[in-house]
């Protein structure tokens, strides 16, 4: 008797243990849910804002029928190029232990888990698709309702398509760095691969061809302009992007958990160094995350620093020559992107011509490196016999011309790509003063000391003050090299003078560039004034 009660007292402890469990899974679930469609709330939000202003905004004559044609032959190609270099990016960084962190206590768990490590893993990394997806989606939808307006085709089409397209291509990144980290590829291997995903949609671009998964991906996106051979190929490539997605989570078992647990820790240094501005800690940890670490020997070795007069001049490009492949890849792929995004923006959107400038500041933060490693060491700069001012002007020189030969890249992006003549000859003649100006910007994010006003707190409580600081050098970097570019164009439109606004734009470029490297070295004085009191 007393064994048969022990019996059913052990069945019914376990049946309330069985109910907890699964009552904490519901819980968990819903929780999971609500977070999603909490996220879709507050991106819905954001997006019917954005709509809202650049419906009132843009006001423009239909794209011309040139403009048109260009973008429905060679518009799924260039945009093969964007979602191929982006798996490229994604089969890097997952032949890098990424795209997942997992804290130390879940790893734990997973590790002393009961259950397959795909299972135990597959909530997290659906966790962090969805919410690639979501934002991709919110900003195709944005610009959808940007493109509408100036090309054929129903606005309904051209949002969904658009949206459809965005959200696909932050999960096929993903998906990609899953593979490559499910099934543990080496970083040769995954950058060959991804290379050769690369060259396949550069192929297309230049011959013309459909034949790229990349260029069918594309075909979505630019669909109300495409007829029906256009819709399959879009079909098709939206089934190979899911395909992609699908093997991505069927690899999770293969994901090494301590390169996770690395991640997870710089990430959680990442988190906060971006949330007090910190740019300069982001760029470092960012490398860290990259496993970007400088080459031994240099690319090309310069003359002895003894044989020299200008040390500063030969320790800038002595730094540039002992950049990794992949750091230096990035920057040259930064400025085609740049180069092809003005000049489509030249021919169809012209409020994108301020995109350049941004992503040319992202590049420049690379750039900038000579004059960060020396704002890292304060002390050691005030023993230098120089001053300050001076030391960092000549630490921007080579940074400067860099910058300056990264906007010649550019430039000659955007005339194989199609772009005006003027626009070529405008961008060469604004490649030195943007190049300075663009360098100065990044030097200001680089060089910014998140805690300068960690003692003043009617500073520290107003956010939004701090964030405007932060946004301050990227927006001057998109309005530096976007006012000349849209002035040029409105000026080609309406039959002004071509000469006039090309000097202008030199001019304009150049008094804002040398204002620039004047703030950046009065900033480095006070801090030094600061230090010394």
């Amino acid at each position: 008797m007393v064994r048969g009660q022990g019996g059913v007292e052990g069945a019914t402890i376990a049946a309330l243990r069985k109910m907890r469990r699964d009552r904490r899974r519901r819980y968990a679930k819903q929780v999971d849910v609500m977070e999603v469609l909490y996220r879709i709330y507050v991106g819905a939000i954001l997006g019917a804002i954005a709509l809202g202003v650049l419906a009132g905004v843009i006001n423009e004559a239909p794209a011309e029928p040139t403009a048109v044609e260009w973008l429905r032959r060679h518009g799924p190609a260039a945009l093969g190029v964007v979602v191929a270099s982006s798996l490229f990016a994604g089969l890097r960084i997952g032949a890098q232990g990424g795209p997942l962190a997992i804290e130390a206590a879940e790893l734990q768990y997973v590790l002393m888990a009961p259950l397959r490590r795909d299972v135990a893993l597959r909530g997290p990394a659906l966790r962090q698709m969805r919410i690639g997806a979501v934002a991709g989606g919110v900003l195709g939808a944005i610009v959808g309702n940007f493109i509408f307006r100036r090309l054929p085709g129903a606005p309904v089409e051209w949002i969904a398509c658009l949206a459809l397209f965005g959200a696909l291509v932050p999960a096929c990144f993903l998906a990609a760095a899953l593979l490559a980290s499910g099934r543990r590829w080496g970083a040769q291997t995954a950058g060959l691969l991804g290379l050769l995903l690369l060259a396949w949609s550069s192929a297309d671009l230049a011959l013309g061809w459909t034949v790229s998964p990349a260029t069918m991906l594309g075909e979505l996106a630019t669909l109300p302009l495409q007829g029906r051979t256009g819709a399959v190929l879009a079909g098709v490539g939206t089934v190979l992007a899911a395909v992609l997605i699908g093997i991505g989570l069927l690899g999770l078992n293969g994901i090494r958990l301590e390169s996770a647990r690395r991640r997870a820790a710089l990430a959680a240094e990442l988190r906060f160094s971006a949330a007090v501005q910190d740019v300069r800690t982001v760029i470092l940890l960012r490398r860290q995350l990259a496993s970007e670490r400088p080459r031994r020997r240099p690319w090309l070795r310069l003359a002895p620093e003894r044989h020299t007069s200008h040390p500063i001049w030969r320790r800038g490009w002595q730094s540039f020559l002992r950049w990794p492949a992949a750091r230096l890849l990035r920057v040259v792929l930064i400025g085609v992107a740049a180069g092809a995004i003005a000049a489509g923006a030249w021919s169809a959107a012209p409020l994108a011509l301020f995109v350049p400038g941004a992503l040319l500041f992202i590049a420049g933060l690379d750039l900038v490196e000579p004059l960060a490693q020396e704002a890292d060491h304060p002390t050691r700069r005030l023993l230098v016999p120089l001053q300050s001012g001076t030391l960092i002007v000549r630490l921007l020189a080579a940074p400067a011309v860099a910058m300056a030969l990264v906007a010649v890249v550019a430039t000659g992006a955007a005339a194989a790509a199609g772009g005006s003549m003027t626009a070529l000859s405008i961008g060469l003649g604004l490649c030195v003063p943007v190049g300075l100006g663009l360098a100065c910007c990044a030097a200001f994010s680089a060089t910014a000391d998140p805690y300068a006003h960690i003692l003043a707190p009617e500073v520290e409580m107003m956010p939004p003050v701090g964030y405007a600081v932060a946004a301050a050098p990227p927006t001057a970097a998109a309005l530096l090299l976007g006012v000349p570019l849209l002035s040029a164009r409105e000026a080609e439109r309406t039959g002004g003078s071509l000469e006039a606004v090309t000097i202008s734009a030199v001019v304009y470029t150049a008094v804002a560039a040398a204002a620039a490297v004047w703030f950046l070295g009065r900033r480095f004085v006070k801090r030094d004034l600061a230090g010394i009191e």
